[in-house]
């Protein structure tokens, strides 16, 4: 079974994102980030994929991720957490909650973080940073009887200004990243060996 199946069957036994009668506002776009983690994680852990989108009822999800973790398993049991960028601080909400939940039970919890690429948004078509658009009147500043009395000095400072914006240096482009989560209830061996993972913990 690939890790898109296996993410499906996690979610459909537990009423999960992916199961039937699954809202609409949840692609399966919104788990294309993540498929190579889960990859990752697949061989050596039972991982659950559940997605926190604008619809998501905070209790049911808090519900849904810490029945996986307190359930026993031949495997070490990670919950892998992730949302649109919009949805990050409903993400947050959920992880606190199911960590709340944990130690309720008395069971420690190992929260992992890590910035990731975000899936595309079909609410925001805002994906273009900075849009250059010249003028059309600019163009016709050459066929405008008016302008043509200004004499050469005024077309020049025309195209030196377009020279000078061909040349310039482009504003640097503003990367946008989301996050996800995972939570456990064991430390997490494969994602403690990344540089680029950040680690919180019960147990210090």
């Amino acid at each position: 079974m690939d890790v898109q199946g296996h993410a499906k069957v996690q979610n459909a036994r537990k009423g999960g994102a992916n199961a039937p009668g699954r809202s609409r506002d949840d692609p399966p776009t919104l788990v294309a980030p993540h498929v190579a983690i889960l990859a990752e994680l697949a061989p050596r852990y039972d991982v659950l994929a559940a997605s926190v989108i604008s619809s998501t009822q905070i209790r049911k999800r808090v519900t849904f991720v810490t029945s996986h973790l307190l359930q026993t398993s031949n495997q070490p049991r990670v919950a892998l957490l992730y949302s649109r960028v919009v949805d990050v601080p409903k993400l947050v909400t959920v992880v606190e909650q199911s960590k709340r939940v944990l130690v309720d039970e008395g069971r420690p919890w190992y929260q992992y973080n890590q910035l990731c690429d975000p899936p595309p948004d079909p609410r925001n078509r805002g994906d273009v940073v900075e849009e250059t658009v010249l003028d059309p009147n600019v163009d016709d500043l050459s066929d405008d009887d008016e302008s043509d009395s200004d004499g050469e000095d005024d077309e020049f400072e025309v195209m030196g200004q377009r020279f000078d914006k061909a040349v310039a240096r482009p504003p640097p482009t503003r990367v946008r990243k989301s996050m996800r989560m995972f939570l456990s209830t064991s430390p997490v061996e494969h994602l403690e060996s990344k540089p680029d993972v950040t680690r919180q913990s019960s147990e210090g």
